[in-house]
């Protein structure tokens, strides 16, 4: 298998039987900023990764046979996955549920270990890996799809934040940690005009981060990073 990319990102299973198989994807690692301490509840943005993809031909197009393209990552809402051309819209990540707390689910050999996953498996070829972010994407576990993308997340007023304790699975859904998330709404912490758009932006993802005081842009920061998933973010300094 292939890991997935860095924070979280499902691993592929990837069998190259000939020259004309390409094999299959890895999901990619959610980009998060954290406050306080270096885990996952105590993320405060969280920029969602695209899914692994499975085009096994390049001959092969966008809603065409074995047309196994992999989600976006970067919405509020992950973009599901293709499996021989039908966009997979059962099973999203969003603000609230997915896979699990953090990572996209990795390929396994006979179905999801998340009951609400897929139950079922086809083929002993490629199978993806999907993406991470709040909450991480699904795994199709079929040689001709993809895998979801996962989910953008940010501590903010017109975000839902989790009550309780929140448990992660890990991308094997093979771990088990529970916490309660870090922060409110009383924390001053809180970010406003917060946007996010998912896609791809020339091959990598974008986050912006803008300060501004008394009304007043006083620093732009761009940042050119390796995910399929675009973030801008704007907040308020107080002096």
């Amino acid at each position: 298998m292939i890991k997935g990319g860095y924070g979280g990102g499902g691993a592929t299973f990837n069998h190259y039987g000939a020259d004309y198989n390409y094999g299959s994807g890895s999901g990619g690692g959610q980009t998060a900023v954290k406050f306080l301490s270096n885990d996952l509840w105590h993320r405060v943005i969280v920029s969602g990764a695209g899914g692994g993809s499975d085009n096994v031909y390049p001959t092969e197009t966008l809603k065409g046979t074995d047309d196994g393209s992999g989600g976006a990552g970067g919405g509020f809402v992950g973009q599901g996955y293709w499996q021989n051309g039908q966009i997979q819209l059962s099973r999203l990540a969003d603000s609230t549920s997915g896979f699990t707390f953090g990572s996209g689910e990795s390929a396994q050999f006979y179905r999801s270990r998340n009951p609400k996953g897929v139950q079922s498996s086809y083929g002993g070829a490629d199978r993806p890996g999907a993406g991470a972010g709040w909450f991480g994407g699904f795994a199709g576990h079929h040689q001709d799809a993809g895998a979801g993308g996962g989910s953008s997340w940010a501590l903010s007023e017109n975000r839902p934040i989790p009550t309780g304790t929140i448990t992660a699975h890990g991308s094997f859904y093979n771990e088990s940690e529970s916490h309660p998330y870090a922060f409110t709404l009383n924390d001053g912490f809180i970010f406003k005009d917060v946007k996010t758009a998912s896609g791809v932006w020339e091959g990598h993802g974008r986050l912006v981060i803008t300060i501004i005081q008394r009304g007043y842009s006083i620093c732009r920061i761009n940042y050119n990073l390796r995910f399929s998933n675009e973030f801008l973010l704007c907040f308020s300094v107080k002096p």
